[in-house]
């Protein structure tokens, strides 16, 4: 009976630690979104890390309904760095020029550093629309030649 005991004790331990490492590699993607679309105020990233752990505590009490944790993340930040936005003054950003499919894609890609393939489960859209969406974004930014 013990060892049954002591068998269940392990595997939580081991339910623990894996759900311990993947709230990590959450906060850490969810930490570089807010930091890259809101960026520095007077100096400090202290308001985008102050959204960033409000859509930290969002993501851990919803993530047990959650189907993709990492479309459920993206959805759930992206919401409150879009309120964070409308009631904030607006600083001049560049990727600001770009309809809002284009900028999550550059954001997510150059910015928080995610596969092609992890842009497109976040966005919900093809590898294929992507790759084309930054395509077109790059080409909307890069100079036009004099």
């Amino acid at each position: 009976m013990r060892v049954h005991g002591s068998r269940r004790l392990e595997e939580a331990d081991g339910r623990m630690e894996t759900a311990s490492k993947l709230i990590d590699a959450v906060r850490v993607l969810v930490v570089r979104y807010c930091r890259a679309r809101i960026g520095r105020r007077a100096g400090s990233y202290e308001t985008a890390d102050a959204v960033a752990m409000n859509s930290c505590r969002e993501i851990l009490a919803g993530a047990a309904a959650a189907t993709t944790l990492l479309t459920f993340a993206y959805n759930v930040t992206r919401d409150l760095v879009d309120d964070f936005h409308r009631t904030a003054a607006e600083l001049p950003n560049p990727l600001s020029v770009l309809p809002g499919q284009q900028r999550e894609i550059m954001v997510l890609r150059s910015l928080v550093g995610l596969s092609t393939d992890d842009t497109a489960l976040a966005l919900g859209c093809s590898v294929q629309a992507v790759r084309l969406g930054q395509h077109r974004a790059l080409t909307t930014l890069r100079p036009t030649p004099a």
